[in-house]
């Protein structure tokens, strides 16, 4: 853990909260690309101390590092004097917490969030008390509830390389006036009247947004499609210094029952607003979307496990791994795919196996939901030690991967 990371946990103990930090660091060319944005657009300090007042670059890395922040993790700078870190994850204990500092990490006022003992809120300082409740009150107002005797400054930060970044989706519709792909970013609201003005026609009112807070980023399909897929954002994270949007274009027409109409689909989401470059990719599936590997191939793994490979090192060691030196390495294009597999481990006869039986975006993850067949009342099995593998060439996607088990009795 740095020395940043030591010195905060003490803080936060101090006044009886949690502020789990990961081991590893969050800095970097990413850091530097936006603190320059940060000295362009808000005016806050990032370089030396001056006068008490908050050097930015602290907080972020310190916002990067922490180890629950993919649901929430926002700063501002209130006044030029204090600063607010609001943070939430998905985490069995200290899932989220409220911290209000002063010039440095480590000068911690008032802190509010869960813990093993449930709920606490306490302060150090006495005299920011009334100030940090009335900001715990209207975390959801962009003043947050101090009115105009305050300065508020939202600091739009990306977090660290490879973290996922929650996303709301504001408009999903199969039609639009916007006939042509594209993919925008808006990040207030004359551009985003302009750009609903072309895509509605006027229809209806655009959605509100706060853009104090967020920004939207915008895919159109364009005309043409048949009705017959689907299309959707499926994951926005941060990645080498850039906020990476994907979305999916699926036809699913060999299941489907296709519209008798040309759609122009299009999907509009709320991200936090940053300053970093936006980059879109796109994710052509078919149906299926996924590619068996050697499904014949006897393992050498023989210890459970779930995996995903992303590059072409990781895919030669578990190869020699699995099915040894003697078997071909299957050529892979890993700028365009990725490898997710099932190692079911020893297992005490032959109806035990398992394969991939689906793979889907769903709530900003990739869910690979493997089939794994149990031997059914009355069958007689073969007794052997065996164990169980899949492998399955898919879509390269940067969204976490989650492995789904069912479980089918062999009848």
């Amino acid at each position: 853990m740095s020395k940043l990371g030591r010195s905060l946990v003490t803080a936060a103990a101090m006044v009886g909260v949690g502020v789990t930090l990961a081991a590893c660091g969050g800095g970097g060319a990413e850091n530097a690309t936006v603190m320059k944005n940060q000295t362009a657009g808000q005016g806050i300090a990032v370089g030396e101390p001056n006068g008490g007042v908050p050097v930015v670059s602290e907080y972020i890395k310190m916002a990067q590092e922490a180890s629950c922040a993919s649901t929430r993790n926002k700063l501002y700078v209130v006044d030029s004097k204090y600063v607010l870190w609001d943070r939430a994850g998905s985490c069995a204990d200290n899932a989220y917490g409220t911290v209000l500092m002063g010039a440095t990490p480590q000068a911690v006022l008032c802190s509010s969030g869960d813990s093993i003992a449930g709920p606490r809120t306490s302060c150090t300082d006495e005299s920011a008390r009334a100030l940090f409740d009335t900001m715990l009150k209207n975390l959801d107002k962009a003043d947050l509830g101090l009115g105009a005797g305050h300065k508020v400054e939202p600091v739009g930060f990306l977090p660290k390389s490879g973290t996922p970044v929650a996303f709301k989706t504001i408009v999903s519709e199969s039609f639009s006036n916007i006939e042509t792909p594209r993919e925008v970013v808006i990040k207030d609201a004359a551009a985003w009247s302009t750009l609903w003005a072309e895509h509605s026609k006027t229809r209806i009112a655009a959605p509100e947004v706060d853009f104090t807070r967020n920004m939207l980023v915008a895919v159109f399909q364009g005309s043409g499609n048949p009705g017959c897929g689907t299309f959707d954002v499926v994951h926005v994270g941060s990645k080498d210094g850039k906020l990476l949007v994907e979305y999916e274009i699926r036809d699913m027409s060999p299941v489907a029952i296709c519209l008798a109409a040309v759609t122009q689909p299009m999907r509009v989401v709320s991200v936090p607003k940053v300053d970093a470059p936006v980059e879109f990719r796109k994710i052509v599936s078919d149906y299926p979307n996924f590619q068996a590997v050697e499904p014949n191939v006897r393992t050498g793994i023989h210890a459970p496990r779930n995996v995903v490979v992303r590059d072409e090192a990781a895919w030669t060691a578990l190869w020699s791994e699995h099915a040894g030196k003697d078997v071909p390495l299957p050529k892979i294009d890993f700028s365009k795919k990725m490898v997710v597999g099932v190692f079911r481990g020893a297992q005490p006869d032959g109806c035990r196996g398992t394969s991939i039986g689906a793979v889907d975006f769903r709530d900003g993850k990739l869910n690979v939901v493997h089939v794994d067949t149990v031997p059914g009342e009355g069958i007689a099995c073969t007794m052997a030690i065996v164990y169980p593998a899949a492998l399955a060439i898919v879509n390269r996607s940067e969204a976490p991967v989650e492995f789904i088990r069912e479980v089918r009795p062999i009848q």
